[in-house]
């Protein structure tokens, strides 16, 4: 196990009547062994999900557990819908992430490349964006993720090498994106030059008012 002093944390988000208490107890106390503390939210909405971001604290990990496409993300019943860019800019204004932050999440098996892509070019701090890459099971989930983080925090795999084994051990298809990798991608560029009016306006829409970062997130998009 690791040293106490080295300690990381997880904030849980349970964005989704449907996901179940099991799954959110399995992955918590399994992380628990590897020296990551989670801290659970219940999100409902934009305005909550603000208030998490704003709390102070700053994560090594965030796992959001939810439903979405390459677009957005939101609860089973319709009520809640965020889109990527949104989440991201408010994760980049709110230093709710540590550098280096690893952003896990459930969903979006037909659009992960996009998830991705707008999660790197919004947020500088996140360096791995890993999901599954076909649809899964709570059980499916659990013991995937569960796989994931025992390789990385036990076995000190790098996280990409560490999705693969997931899927030597399991045959579930984790993908794990690194930002190194990723924004030399002409994919991504191209991507990324596509949404900088979004980008520009989820920051303005969060009052982001430190224009000089803010313009060199969209220099950095840009270029």
């Amino acid at each position: 196990m690791n040293n106490p002093n080295d300690e990381k944390h997880m904030l849980v988000l349970r964005a989704s009547e449907d996901i179940s208490n099991a799954e959110i107890v399995n992955i918590c106390s399994q992380i628990a062994q590897y020296g990551i503390k989670a801290d659970i939210e219940e999100i409902d909405g934009l305005e909550k999900l603000t208030t998490v971001f704003k709390s102070g604290k700053q994560y090594d990990y965030i796992y959001l557990a939810t439903h979405g496409c390459e677009s957005s993300w939101g609860n089973i019943s319709g009520s809640v819908s965020i889109t990527w860019i949104e989440f991201a800019a408010l994760t980049c204004i709110t230093d709710v992430l540590k550098p280096g932050a690893i952003f896990l999440h459930s969903c979006c098996r037909g659009g992960l490349n996009q998830v991705a892509w707008q999660m790197f070019a919004c947020c500088e701090k996140i360096e791995f964006v890993c999901g599954p890459r076909h649809n899964l099971l709570a059980v499916d989930l659990t013991i995937a993720f569960n796989l994931f983080l025992y390789n990385l925090e036990i076995k000190r795999i790098d996280p990409v090498r560490a999705a693969e084994k997931v899927l030597d051990a399991t045959d579930i298809r984790l993908t794990c994106f690194d930002k190194v990798e990723t924004v030399s991608d002409i994919a991504y560029v191209n991507h990324s030059k596509q949404i900088t009016n979004s980008i520009d306006q989820a920051l303005t829409k969060f009052g982001f008012v430190n224009l000089q970062v803010q313009a060199e997130v969209i220099d950095n998009v840009k270029n």
